[in-house]
């Protein structure tokens, strides 16, 4: 998936920068509108686009406040090339009444996945150090890290961000395909603060 989406723009590597969220509500169906009210936006502004097009077309700086979100089922799931919407405040409001599992990667290596129920953060670690772990109970995704941990024991444990994702995809049971990225989707501007 990397490979192929490094070929989208000149501008932009997925390498370098992505967040993507999964948000699972507790009882009720959780709405893509009701999650953009979450993150401080307006519904009604929301667009449609295909991210590889934007990706192409814009400057990084045009996409920091821009994200992509998908119903599926009962769960909402929030693609951005920026980290403001991943920021554990951000998480948390958006884990109201629901559970959240969040990855992101930045340029400089600085990552983090999330696990956050209602508001409180119960595991947060580094991928690239899975052992430092922190949270109300940092063991609880122990079940799920092998794949991250093999990947730190080796001698050059360089970042591997696509067993970040695999790592998500085993907790969510939701996947990320090069596809998603080509087909229309729908596109708000946020604003975190």
């Amino acid at each position: 998936m990397f490979e192929q989406l490094s070929d989208l723009s000149k501008y932009f590597s997925i390498k370098e920068n992505l967040s993507w969220t999964v948000v699972r509500p507790h009882q009720a169906r959780l709405t893509v509108n009701e999650v953009v009210r979450r993150l401080h936006s307006d519904p009604d502004t929301m667009t449609t686009d295909r991210p590889a097009d934007c990706v192409s077309d814009l400057e990084y700086d045009d996409l920091i406040d821009t994200i992509f979100l998908e119903q599926r089922g009962d769960a909402v799931i929030i693609v951005g090339f920026g980290t403001d919407t991943a920021e554990e405040d951000v998480l948390r409001r958006l884990s109201q009444g629901a559970t959240v599992h969040s990855v992101f990667w930045a340029i400089n290596n600085f990552n983090r996945l999330y696990y956050i129920v209602d508001g409180v953060v119960v595991t947060e670690l580094d991928t690239l150090r899975p052992l430092d772990r922190w949270g109300t109970d940092p063991e609880a995704l122990t079940g799920h890290l092998d794949a991250l941990r093999s990947l730190h024991d080796r001698s050059d444990p360089g970042p591997d961000w696509e067993t970040a994702m695999a790592t998500l995809e085993s907790l969510t049971g939701q996947r990320l395909d090069p596809d998603w990225f080509a087909r229309p989707q729908l596109l708000a501007k946020v604003n975190h603060h």
